[in-house]
């Protein structure tokens, strides 16, 4: 794999960004920063295919009748919930606050991602959340249009 510093990317950036573009990963280095980690230029489709393996799993935690007067949506692999009077209200719900979340986590990347962070693994998920350009893909992604329309 090749690797590069930055002021070497930097004059060939063009001609790397086309290469990766094509599947080809390559490594960039900080020659002042011996001690940082090397960074991946990668195409975003191969991003984007790792991220469609992540899938998302839903539970009705509470729904009316069981002590309650409400419904409750969890989402186990990111630990996210919503909540309504009705089943469309807690899909709603939860659908505000995935994007919230996501939001939250990307902009305060270096907590979340720590190694002592429990919320570590849910930055594939969150990131496919971020990806999506509308509130239909969003839906249609979690798999909720039965509980949305």
């Amino acid at each position: 794999m090749p690797v590069y510093t930055i002021s070497d990317a930097r004059n060939k950036l063009s001609s790397l960004r086309h290469e990766a573009a094509q599947g080809k990963e390559i490594l960039l280095e900080d020659a002042k920063r011996r001690d940082d980690q090397p960074v991946s230029m990668i195409a975003t489709f191969l991003i984007d295919s790792l991220c469609e393996e992540k899938t998302f799993s839903f539970e009705w935690v509470d729904t009316p009748g069981q002590g309650g007067d409400s419904y409750s949506l969890w989402n186990k692999e990111t630990n996210t919930f919503g909540i309504g009077r009705t089943q469309r209200e807690a899909a709603e719900n939860f659908l505000d606050n995935i994007q919230e979340y996501a939001l939250v986590y990307f902009d305060d990347l270096p907590f979340f991602l720590s190694k002592n962070n429990p919320s570590n693994s849910h930055y594939w998920y969150l990131r496919r959340v971020l990806r999506c350009s509308n509130r239909s893909d969003l839906v249609n992604m979690l798999g909720l249009g039965e509980h949305i329309e």
